[in-house]
């Protein structure tokens, strides 16, 4: 049989129970934003903000900059007359000197299909180029090529016209990955020469060429320098 009389209320809660609870509900999400902010903004305050990472980010000579296959420290840059070869005078060029350490397990050149592939100058136009020259030294010997884990000191250079007289100079690292291509499974490190994503951008003053003066014979009564004789 069913009971159709009045439900009774529930009971009455102590005085000042809901409310405390309710109040204490309102005060848990503020604390937890309070901390929450606390906490994030020393570190937006050490990474930067919410500021994007730059695409190029400025780099000062003298750090070594990790580019994936390869540890490069940049050192300087400088004016300098290269030997052309085969007998030809020697021409200006803008040498950017670094020191190099190749991190991987396989031999690789300095110039193509190597370290030259991720180094490149900014132009006056605004283009990246790569080096036209690159030479080495390695345990005192000269080296077109970086052997795994020996440092080589390396000279990368851009041929300069007889009027050119830069101040400065831009020069751009690119990152290499060790990956696969698209119709390959075979894995190896790999350098993207279009991309304008650099490890680091580098300003480098640029020390003109400086020219010594040519010995002069020497004047007295002591003994005089000899003319050398070509043999016939």
């Amino acid at each position: 049989m069913y009971s159709y009389a009045p439900v009774p209320p529930p009971p009455a809660e102590p005085a000042g129970g809901r409310p405390q609870r309710a109040s204490a509900r309102r005060w848990v999400v503020p604390l937890c934003v309070l901390c929450a902010v606390a906490v994030l903004v020393p570190v937006l305050w050490v990474t930067g903000g919410f500021a994007e990472t730059p695409k190029q980010p400025s780099q000062p000579a003298g750090k070594a900059l990790d580019l994936g296959l390869f540890t490069v420290t940049v050192r300087d840059a400088r004016v300098g007359l290269v030997d052309g070869g085969f007998g030809s005078k020697k021409e200006r060029f803008l040498i950017v000197r670094m020191r190099v350490v190749n991190k991987g397990k396989e031999t690789k050149s300095l110039h193509i299909g190597g370290l030259a592939d991720g180094v490149a100058a900014l132009t006056k136009d605004g283009k990246w180029v790569k080096p036209e020259e690159v030479e080495g030294v390695a345990g005192g010997a000269e080296t077109i090529v970086a052997q795994p884990e020996l440092p080589v000191e390396v000279s990368v250079m851009w041929k300069l016209g007889p009027a050119d007289a830069p101040r400065k100079l831009t020069v751009g690292l690119r990152k290499w990955t060790y990956d696969h291509g698209f119709t390959d499974h075979a894995y190896s490190w790999k350098v993207d020469r279009e991309s304008d994503k650099l490890v680091g951008r580098l300003t480098l003053p640029v020390a003109e060429l400086s020219v010594g003066p040519e010995p002069q014979p020497s004047i007295g009564n002591g003994p005089q320098p000899q003319p050398a004789v070509s043999p016939r």
